[in-house]
Order: C-alpha cells, then structure tokens, then sequence
C-alpha cells in the first residue's frame, strides 16, 4: 500500500480552504453550450485544421470533466464541505472493505466520511457530459497530430494530457479506502494510457506507480491476468532503471500469479523465475525469500537451494516472525518436524496472536503424529503384546493432543475458518479416549456442522 498512499497524497489538488469559500454553483447550460460551440468549431473546415481549435476543445471537456471535483481536495472538512456544497439530500451509515462511514449524498457525488466525521473519499455520481475527461484527451491527441512539431503546441498539449493524466489517478485513489478496487484499476489504467500518448512527458517512476498501483488493485479485486499484465509491465520500468528500487515489485508479481494458479498451470513457475530474478537484486529482503520458499514447496522442488539463505536470514533478523515462517514451511518440506516446530514456535513468541504461526503448528504436530502412526503401523507385526503395541501406539496420540491448543489458538484469531474448525474435529475424534477429549470433540463437531450446514 505504500506507493498507493503515496500517489494519493501526491494526485489531489492540495489547493486548500479559502476562508471566503462560498457555496459552489454548477451552471450546466453554461457548460454544455461552451461543449455545443466547440462541436461547431471543429465542424467549420477552417478551424478544425488549427490546433488551437482542438486545444481550446480540450480545455472546454477538461472544465466541464472537473466542474465539481475541482472544488475537492485532500483534508477537506465537513464545514468546508458543506459552505461549498449545502447539505446532503440524504445520508446512510454502510460498510464498506470492512470499515463503517456515513454516506452523505449531493447532487453530483458521494462523500464517505469516517467515524471521526472526515471526508476521506468522493465518488462521482453524475456527469455533466458523460465521458467528458476522454473528450479532453481525444481534443489533446488531435491537436498534437495537426501541429505537434510547434514548440507552443506541444507544450499546450502536455500541459492539458498531463492534467487528465493527474485527475485520472487521483480518482482511482479515492477508490482504493472504500475497496473499489477494480474501479480503482480502471482509472488508473485510464492514466496510463494518457501517458503513452504522443505529446505526454511523464516520468519513467511515475508511471512505475502508476502500474504498481494497477497491479496491486487488480490484485485486490482478483482480477488476476490484469494484475500480472500491469505488475510485470512496472517491474521491466524497475529493472530498467537504476533509480526505481523497490523489491515488492516480486513480491507482488508472485501473489497475482499465485492467484491465477487454478488458471493457468504453469503460473508458480513463472511466478517462480520472477522471485528468483528479485533475490539477485535484493538477497535480503524478506518477502521475496519467503515468497520463494512458498514457491519450492508448492513446486515440490528442492528446498536445499534456498534453505542455507532462509536459515541465515532468521539468524541475522532473529524478531522477523515472516523469517521462521518461511524456515517452518521449508523444514516441513523436508520432513524435518521437530525444526519446523522450532521455527514455528520462534514465530508465534513474536506473534502469539497469529493464526499462521498456531495453525502452522497444529498442523506440524499432526503430521508429526502421523508419521510415528506410520511407523508404529509398519511394524505391527514385530510387537509382542498388544500392551506393547498399544504404548507405541499412545506415543503418536500424545502427540496428536499437542497440536489442540495450537489449533485452537488459531481457532480464536480466525473464528470464520471452517478448515481450522474440521482439524479440531477430526484430531479431537481421533484422540477421544484421552481426557478431555471427547468433550473437545462434541464442541467442534457441533461447531463444524453449523458452520456447514450440517455437513460430515
């Protein structure tokens, strides 16, 4: 999220309040006559050959495109925001990514306020000419074409795309808190798109964030090829200039192409080769190797070519909790469970809370049990009594009963997973008969069939 709020802080008007702010007025016939004299103008043969005429078009669809918005700004108050713009005609309290705000809604938009009553996003609800910003845009496109060469013009031109450009990303800004993420995405492709145009000079890291934010929008939305079309479309700026750093790119990259994985086949490997091309660059950052050890695990390749890199990145970062993660899942592979549950352990002192850290090592217990059953099982036919048995046998369900609390711990931090839930059931089934158990699986197992809609 870390460029997102930098472009949001960045993208919208910083203009400020004015303490004579009066009550904005929008004048729509005036609008749309000045939209019907410019379809006349370039009509006239001898203007639409002049690039001013297409300019001025441009200029014309860009003040209509930004009537209201234009009053809006970045730390905008309610008071301000009503002297501008009245009173609501209504207002509703909704739920939105997770968060509450009241709804206040105007004429032209919506404005979201938080809890403490500050407006923190705006969506447009009404266009004085639909699709008047793309007007703009084609007006700037043409204009350049017709005299693109003369310095005048070209400076006119960038000057007019660039605005587009910025109102483009500002809006898919105002998206993102309210978890519009595709809507977000769109504008900012939007943006991108006027930046590839002739006559528009935008910064090679601008447009970096620009598709960064694309990536991580479509990401969010689980769009997922878009995702990786505009990740990796940012990641070849990056690795083509010295001055873009930013290892999330790989990051990222991986996640979209994890997302697409029921898609397409190959996506890991790809996604894989990414990973493996961003440790070059940056051997320490902890999301990369922890996304690629994912990545070796999920592949079934050999963990031994990252294992030496993960295990020396916890040592040196002892307090990274990602780091144990990472050297959990890795020892797993390897089928090294008293490491895993080292690593795992080291993980939930950091982060007692975490339902990855508890459910990670209910789960290792469990396979460690399975394995000492495996064992026991092999060799059945070596016991000499069943008492003998039946004590080897015990080993593997005292080790069953160490995953319990764990899983419920991840249990309490994920309430809503179902998965964690048909562990506790079965684990506790299994070792009903040791004390305390069959309680434990009475509780889970009604748990489970609520949850399921009475399914076994």
């Amino acid at each position: 999220m870390k460029r997102i709020l930098m472009l949001a802080a960045a993208a919208i008007c910083l203009c400020g309040p004015s303490l004579s702010a009066q009550q904005v007025t929008i004048n729509e016939k005036s609008l749309l006559n000045k939209i019907e004299r410019s379809d006349a103008d370039i009509a006239n043969p001898k203007k639409s050959g002049k690039a001013s005429t297409w300019i001025h078009r441009g200029e014309v669809f860009y003040e209509v495109a930004t009537a209201v918005s234009k009053h809006l700004y970045d730390g905008i108050d309610v008071v301000t925001l009503t002297t501008l713009f009245g009173e609501p005609t209504a207002a509703e309290v909704v739920e939105l990514n997770g968060k509450v705000y009241t709804k206040g809604i105007f004429p032209y938009m919506d404005i979201y306020l938080d809890e403490l009553a500050i407006p923190v996003a705006w969506i447009m609800t009404k266009e004085i000419y639909p699709g008047a910003l793309q007007k703009s845009v084609e007006a700037y496109e043409k204009a350049y074409e017709l005299d693109g060469n003369n310095q005048k013009t070209a400076e006119k031109v960038n000057e007019g795309l660039k605005q587009a450009y910025d109102e483009y990303s500002k809006t898919g800004a105002l998206y993102f808190p309210l978890g519009m993420y595709e809507e977000a995405g769109n504008m900012f492709i939007s943006a991108y798109e006027v930046a590839q145009m002739p006559g528009a000079t935008i910064s090679e890291a601008d447009l970096y964030s620009l598709l960064h934010d694309a990536g991580l929008a479509f990401m969010l939305a689980q769009k997922y090829p878009q995702s990786i079309e505009y990740l990796t479309a940012a990641e070849k700026i990056s690795a083509g200039n010295a001055d873009i750093s930013d290892p999330e790119i790989y990051y990222l990259i991986y996640h979209a192409y994890r997302g697409n994985a029921m898609a397409d086949p190959n996506a890991i490997q790809t996604a894989k080769q990414y990973l493996e091309k961003g440790m070059a660059m940056y051997p320490t950052d902890s999301k990369i190797i922890e996304s690629l050890s994912e990545a070796y695990v999920f592949l079934g390749e050999n963990p031994d070519n990252i294992l030496t890199i993960v295990q020396q990145a916890a040592e040196s970062d002892p307090t990274n909790a990602d780091m144990w993660s990472a050297l959990g899942v890795l020892y797993v592979s390897n089928n090294e469970y008293d490491k895993a549950i080292e690593a795992f352990t080291k993980m939930a002192e950091l982060v007692p809370d975490s339902y990855v850290a508890n459910n990670n090592l209910g789960i290792v217990y469990i396979k460690q049990a399975e394995a000492i059953l495996e064992d026991v099982n092999s060799r059945a036919a070596t016991f000499a009594t069943q008492d003998e048995y039946d004590a080897e046998l015990n080993k593997a369900f005292q080790v069953y009963a160490k995953a319990v609390p764990y899983l419920e711990k991840a249990y309490a931090s994920d309430p809503t997973n179902v998965g964690t839930v048909e562990l506790l059931k079965n684990v506790t089934f299994r070792i009903r008969d040791l004390d305390g158990m069959m309680a434990k699986y009475e509780k889970y197992n009604a748990l489970f069939k609520s949850m399921t809609g009475g399914a076994q």
